[in-house]
Protein backbone atom coordinates (compact mmCIF):
# COMPACT_ATOMS: atom_id res chain seq x y z
CA UNK A 1 0.00 0.00 0.00
CA UNK A 2 2.67 2.20 0.56
CA UNK A 3 4.17 1.36 -2.88
CA UNK A 4 0.59 2.09 -4.13
CA UNK A 5 0.70 5.28 -2.43
CA UNK A 6 3.78 6.79 -4.66
CA UNK A 7 2.58 4.87 -7.79
CA UNK A 8 -0.88 7.01 -7.76
CA UNK A 9 0.91 10.05 -6.44
CA UNK A 10 3.26 9.88 -9.54
CA UNK A 11 0.37 8.99 -11.60
CA UNK A 12 -2.52 12.01 -10.83
CA UNK A 13 0.78 14.60 -10.37
CA UNK A 14 0.12 15.09 -6.47
CA UNK A 15 -1.31 13.77 -3.50
CA UNK A 16 -5.21 14.83 -4.12
CA UNK A 17 -7.27 16.35 -7.34
CA UNK A 18 -9.79 17.92 -4.97
CA UNK A 19 -9.74 22.36 -5.43
CA UNK A 20 -9.02 22.03 -1.49
CA UNK A 21 -5.53 23.34 -1.04
CA UNK A 22 -7.18 26.86 0.63
CA UNK A 23 -9.48 25.37 2.66
CA UNK A 24 -6.26 22.99 4.01
CA UNK A 25 -4.33 25.60 4.49
CA UNK A 26 -6.16 27.56 6.78
CA UNK A 27 -6.82 24.54 8.15
CA UNK A 28 -10.54 21.96 8.49
CA UNK A 29 -11.04 18.53 9.23
CA UNK A 30 -9.91 15.89 6.94
CA UNK A 31 -11.34 12.31 6.81
CA UNK A 32 -8.99 9.59 4.79
CA UNK A 33 -11.27 6.58 4.70
CA UNK A 34 -9.42 2.94 4.57
CA UNK A 35 -6.12 4.65 5.50
CA UNK A 36 -3.29 1.47 5.58
CA UNK A 37 -0.30 2.61 7.00
CA UNK A 38 -1.33 5.80 6.96
CA UNK A 39 1.22 7.12 4.38
CA UNK A 40 -1.24 9.51 2.82
CA UNK A 41 -2.75 10.63 6.05
CA UNK A 42 0.85 12.00 7.53
CA UNK A 43 1.94 13.14 4.34
CA UNK A 44 -0.83 15.53 4.48
CA UNK A 45 -0.54 16.23 7.71
CA UNK A 46 2.79 17.25 7.31
CA UNK A 47 2.03 19.56 4.29
CA UNK A 48 -0.86 21.15 5.95
CA UNK A 49 -0.17 21.70 9.81
CA UNK A 50 -2.82 23.84 10.55
CA UNK A 51 -5.53 21.21 9.64
CA UNK A 52 -6.35 18.28 11.14
CA UNK A 53 -5.96 14.46 9.62
CA UNK A 54 -8.54 11.43 10.67
CA UNK A 55 -7.73 8.05 9.34
CA UNK A 56 -9.40 5.45 9.71
CA UNK A 57 -9.60 1.47 8.92
CA UNK A 58 -10.73 -1.80 10.11
CA UNK A 59 -6.91 -2.99 10.62
CA UNK A 60 -4.47 -1.17 13.04
CA UNK A 61 -2.00 -1.39 10.34
CA UNK A 62 -1.13 2.76 10.72
CA UNK A 63 1.45 4.47 13.68
CA UNK A 64 0.82 4.48 16.80
CA UNK A 65 3.29 7.06 18.17
CA UNK A 66 5.25 8.38 15.50
CA UNK A 67 3.41 10.92 13.34
CA UNK A 68 2.70 14.46 13.25
CA UNK A 69 0.55 15.90 16.25
CA UNK A 70 -2.38 17.07 14.02
CA UNK A 71 -2.53 13.53 12.78
CA UNK A 72 -5.06 10.53 14.01
CA UNK A 73 -5.65 7.25 13.72
CA UNK A 74 -8.70 4.78 15.05
CA UNK A 75 -10.05 1.52 14.14
CA UNK A 76 -13.18 1.05 12.06
CA UNK A 77 -14.88 -0.93 9.79
CA UNK A 78 -16.40 0.84 6.57
CA UNK A 79 -19.14 -1.83 5.38
CA UNK A 80 -21.54 -4.10 6.31
CA UNK A 81 -23.69 -4.08 9.53
CA UNK A 82 -26.67 -6.61 7.86
CA UNK A 83 -27.29 -8.01 4.85
CA UNK A 84 -29.32 -4.84 3.95
CA UNK A 85 -27.64 -1.75 5.80
CA UNK A 86 -24.47 -0.01 6.45
CA UNK A 87 -22.58 0.20 9.44
CA UNK A 88 -23.28 4.76 10.30
CA UNK A 89 -20.27 6.28 10.47
CA UNK A 90 -18.75 7.43 13.77
CA UNK A 91 -19.29 11.27 12.84
CA UNK A 92 -21.30 13.66 13.64
CA UNK A 93 -23.57 15.47 11.07
CA UNK A 94 -21.61 17.93 9.08
CA UNK A 95 -18.44 17.64 11.02
CA UNK A 96 -15.83 17.02 8.52
CA UNK A 97 -14.81 19.38 5.74
CA UNK A 98 -12.72 16.91 3.31
CA UNK A 99 -12.80 12.97 2.83
CA UNK A 100 -10.49 11.30 1.09
CA UNK A 101 -10.81 7.66 0.01
CA UNK A 102 -8.61 5.14 -2.01
CA UNK A 103 -8.97 1.50 -3.34
CA UNK A 104 -11.54 0.30 -1.60
CA UNK A 105 -13.85 -1.80 -3.94
CA UNK A 106 -12.24 -5.08 -2.57
CA UNK A 107 -13.72 -4.18 0.75
CA UNK A 108 -17.59 -3.35 -0.39
CA UNK A 109 -20.09 -5.07 -2.23
CA UNK A 110 -22.04 -3.57 -5.20
CA UNK A 111 -24.99 -2.72 -2.98
CA UNK A 112 -22.72 -1.31 -0.52
CA UNK A 113 -21.53 2.33 -2.57
CA UNK A 114 -24.93 4.28 -2.40
CA UNK A 115 -25.41 4.06 1.10
CA UNK A 116 -21.82 4.95 2.00
CA UNK A 117 -21.66 7.73 -0.18
CA UNK A 118 -25.13 9.09 1.27
CA UNK A 119 -22.68 8.82 4.87
CA UNK A 120 -20.37 10.91 3.10
CA UNK A 121 -23.03 13.62 2.60
CA UNK A 122 -24.16 13.25 6.02
CA UNK A 123 -20.72 14.00 7.56
CA UNK A 124 -19.38 16.45 5.37
CA UNK A 125 -19.72 20.26 6.27
CA UNK A 126 -21.91 22.13 3.16
CA UNK A 127 -19.54 22.74 0.46
CA UNK A 128 -17.36 19.70 1.85
CA UNK A 129 -15.40 17.97 -1.04
CA UNK A 130 -15.35 13.91 -1.08
CA UNK A 131 -12.84 12.65 -3.43
CA UNK A 132 -12.86 8.82 -4.51
CA UNK A 133 -10.24 6.56 -6.45
CA UNK A 134 -10.75 3.33 -7.61
CA UNK A 135 -8.97 0.64 -10.27
CA UNK A 136 -11.04 -1.16 -13.20
CA UNK A 137 -10.01 -4.34 -11.86
CA UNK A 138 -9.33 -6.14 -15.63
CA UNK A 139 -6.44 -4.78 -17.05
CA UNK A 140 -6.42 -3.75 -20.75
CA UNK A 141 -4.43 -4.42 -24.36
CA UNK A 142 -3.92 -8.06 -23.12
CA UNK A 143 -2.93 -11.00 -23.98
CA UNK A 144 -4.13 -14.54 -23.87
CA UNK A 145 -2.98 -15.46 -20.39
CA UNK A 146 -3.59 -12.30 -18.86
CA UNK A 147 -7.30 -12.31 -20.32
CA UNK A 148 -7.91 -15.38 -18.79
CA UNK A 149 -6.23 -14.41 -15.33
CA UNK A 150 -8.87 -11.09 -15.70
CA UNK A 151 -11.69 -13.45 -16.87
CA UNK A 152 -10.98 -15.47 -12.98
CA UNK A 153 -10.46 -12.52 -10.89
CA UNK A 154 -13.76 -10.98 -12.29
CA UNK A 155 -15.67 -14.38 -11.71
CA UNK A 156 -14.24 -14.80 -8.76
CA UNK A 157 -15.71 -10.53 -7.89
CA UNK A 158 -18.96 -12.23 -8.91
CA UNK A 159 -19.43 -14.11 -6.43
CA UNK A 160 -18.46 -11.53 -3.41
CA UNK A 161 -21.03 -9.02 -5.69
CA UNK A 162 -18.56 -6.58 -5.94
CA UNK A 163 -18.32 -4.39 -9.02
CA UNK A 164 -15.17 -4.40 -11.11
CA UNK A 165 -15.83 -1.58 -12.70
CA UNK A 166 -17.39 0.90 -9.97
CA UNK A 167 -13.96 3.17 -11.26
CA UNK A 168 -15.77 4.22 -14.42
CA UNK A 169 -19.25 4.88 -11.59
CA UNK A 170 -17.83 6.75 -9.49
CA UNK A 171 -18.89 9.70 -10.70
CA UNK A 172 -22.75 8.83 -11.45
CA UNK A 173 -22.92 7.34 -7.83
CA UNK A 174 -21.93 10.66 -6.30
CA UNK A 175 -24.24 12.57 -8.80
CA UNK A 176 -27.16 10.29 -7.48
CA UNK A 177 -26.50 10.35 -4.21
CA UNK A 178 -26.56 14.46 -3.81
CA UNK A 179 -23.24 15.69 -4.73
CA UNK A 180 -22.62 18.48 -6.98
CA UNK A 181 -20.21 19.41 -9.08
CA UNK A 182 -18.53 16.75 -9.70
CA UNK A 183 -15.70 16.12 -12.23
CA UNK A 184 -13.51 13.14 -12.70
CA UNK A 185 -10.61 11.99 -14.83
CA UNK A 186 -8.14 8.58 -15.06
CA UNK A 187 -4.52 7.93 -15.56
CA UNK A 188 -3.47 4.57 -17.64
CA UNK A 189 -0.69 3.16 -15.40
CA UNK A 190 1.68 0.61 -17.88
CA UNK A 191 2.61 -2.45 -16.80
CA UNK A 192 6.40 -2.48 -16.92
CA UNK A 193 6.74 -0.58 -20.54
CA UNK A 194 7.23 2.58 -22.05
CA UNK A 195 9.16 5.39 -20.63
CA UNK A 196 6.21 7.12 -18.39
CA UNK A 197 6.84 9.83 -15.78
CA UNK A 198 10.74 9.31 -16.52
CA UNK A 199 13.28 11.48 -15.52
CA UNK A 200 14.93 13.23 -18.62
CA UNK A 201 17.80 13.27 -16.51
CA UNK A 202 17.76 9.72 -15.35
CA UNK A 203 16.15 7.60 -17.97
CA UNK A 204 17.95 5.69 -20.37
CA UNK A 205 17.66 6.81 -24.10
CA UNK A 206 17.29 4.16 -26.43
CA UNK A 207 20.53 2.89 -28.86
CA UNK A 208 20.93 4.09 -32.39
CA UNK A 209 21.75 1.07 -34.58
CA UNK A 210 22.91 1.72 -38.06
CA UNK A 211 21.69 -2.33 -38.81
CA UNK A 212 18.64 -3.64 -36.96
CA UNK A 213 19.75 -6.77 -37.92
CA UNK A 214 23.07 -6.28 -36.11
CA UNK A 215 23.90 -9.15 -33.71
CA UNK A 216 24.14 -8.84 -30.27
CA UNK A 217 28.14 -8.49 -28.89
CA UNK A 218 27.61 -10.71 -25.47
CA UNK A 219 25.74 -13.31 -27.55
CA UNK A 220 25.82 -12.91 -31.47
CA UNK A 221 23.20 -15.87 -31.85
CA UNK A 222 20.50 -13.27 -30.34
CA UNK A 223 19.81 -10.07 -31.89
CA UNK A 224 20.01 -6.63 -30.11
CA UNK A 225 17.42 -5.52 -28.23
CA UNK A 226 15.54 -2.43 -29.75
CA UNK A 227 12.77 -2.16 -27.27
CA UNK A 228 12.21 1.07 -25.99
CA UNK A 229 13.34 1.69 -22.86
CA UNK A 230 11.71 1.13 -19.13
CA UNK A 231 10.56 3.89 -17.05
CA UNK A 232 11.37 3.28 -13.15
CA UNK A 233 7.54 4.28 -12.81
CA UNK A 234 6.37 1.61 -15.01
CA UNK A 235 8.45 -0.90 -13.34
CA UNK A 236 7.19 -0.04 -10.06
CA UNK A 237 3.26 -0.17 -11.57
CA UNK A 238 4.04 -3.80 -12.83
CA UNK A 239 5.84 -5.08 -9.51
CA UNK A 240 2.72 -3.71 -7.62
CA UNK A 241 0.30 -5.69 -10.03
CA UNK A 242 2.06 -8.96 -9.82
CA UNK A 243 2.24 -8.31 -6.09
CA UNK A 244 -1.32 -7.71 -5.97
CA UNK A 245 -1.91 -10.90 -7.78
CA UNK A 246 0.46 -12.70 -5.62
CA UNK A 247 -1.60 -11.50 -2.23
CA UNK A 248 -5.02 -12.83 -3.86
CA UNK A 249 -3.46 -16.49 -4.15
CA UNK A 250 -5.13 -17.35 -0.72
CA UNK A 251 -8.86 -16.71 -1.97
CA UNK A 252 -8.35 -16.73 -6.15
CA UNK A 253 -6.63 -19.99 -6.63
CA UNK A 254 -9.76 -21.73 -4.58
CA UNK A 255 -12.49 -19.89 -6.29
CA UNK A 256 -11.00 -21.38 -9.52
CA UNK A 257 -9.95 -24.60 -8.15
CA UNK A 258 -6.35 -24.49 -9.04
CA UNK A 259 -3.40 -25.10 -6.90
CA UNK A 260 -1.13 -22.49 -5.28
CA UNK A 261 1.68 -23.69 -6.94
CA UNK A 262 0.09 -23.77 -10.33
CA UNK A 263 -1.44 -20.13 -9.97
CA UNK A 264 2.11 -18.81 -8.85
CA UNK A 265 3.53 -20.36 -12.03
CA UNK A 266 0.65 -18.81 -13.72
CA UNK A 267 1.09 -15.56 -12.63
CA UNK A 268 4.97 -15.53 -12.82
CA UNK A 269 4.61 -15.15 -16.57
CA UNK A 270 2.21 -12.15 -16.93
CA UNK A 271 4.74 -9.36 -16.68
CA UNK A 272 6.62 -10.63 -19.98
CA UNK A 273 3.05 -11.10 -21.78
CA UNK A 274 2.43 -7.33 -20.04
CA UNK A 275 5.62 -6.09 -21.52
CA UNK A 276 5.11 -7.98 -24.94
CA UNK A 277 1.19 -6.55 -25.34
CA UNK A 278 1.85 -2.94 -23.77
CA UNK A 279 -0.95 -4.03 -21.09
CA UNK A 280 -1.72 -1.50 -18.98
CA UNK A 281 -4.69 -0.70 -15.96
CA UNK A 282 -6.88 2.00 -15.66
CA UNK A 283 -7.16 4.45 -12.16
CA UNK A 284 -9.91 6.61 -11.88
CA UNK A 285 -10.95 9.75 -9.40
CA UNK A 286 -13.85 11.47 -9.04
CA UNK A 287 -14.54 14.53 -6.95
CA UNK A 288 -17.36 16.33 -6.07
CA UNK A 289 -19.09 18.73 -3.59
CA UNK A 290 -21.89 18.97 -0.94
CA UNK A 291 -24.16 21.46 -2.04
CA UNK A 292 -24.08 24.63 0.39
CA UNK A 293 -27.58 24.32 0.98
CA UNK A 294 -30.70 22.10 0.27
CA UNK A 295 -31.11 21.63 -3.58
CA UNK A 296 -34.26 19.49 -4.79
CA UNK A 297 -32.83 16.45 -7.40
Amino acid sequence: MVAQHYILRTAFGGDFSAPARSMLEKGCVVLDVGCGPGTWTMEMSTEFPNSSFIGIDCLNAFPRDIKPKNCHFRTCTVGQQSSTTLASLPFPDNSIDYIFQRDLNLGLQAHMWSPLVKEYLRILKPGGWVELMEPDMETQSSLRNECAMNDKLLYGLSLRQQDPYVGRRLPSILAVNGFRRVESEFQSLPLGWGSSHASPLSSPTQPTHPNASESNPRNPSLPVDLSPPCSEFARAVSSHYLFTLQSLQPWLSAVINISPEKYAATISNLPAEWKQARTYINWHCAVAQKPRTEEPF
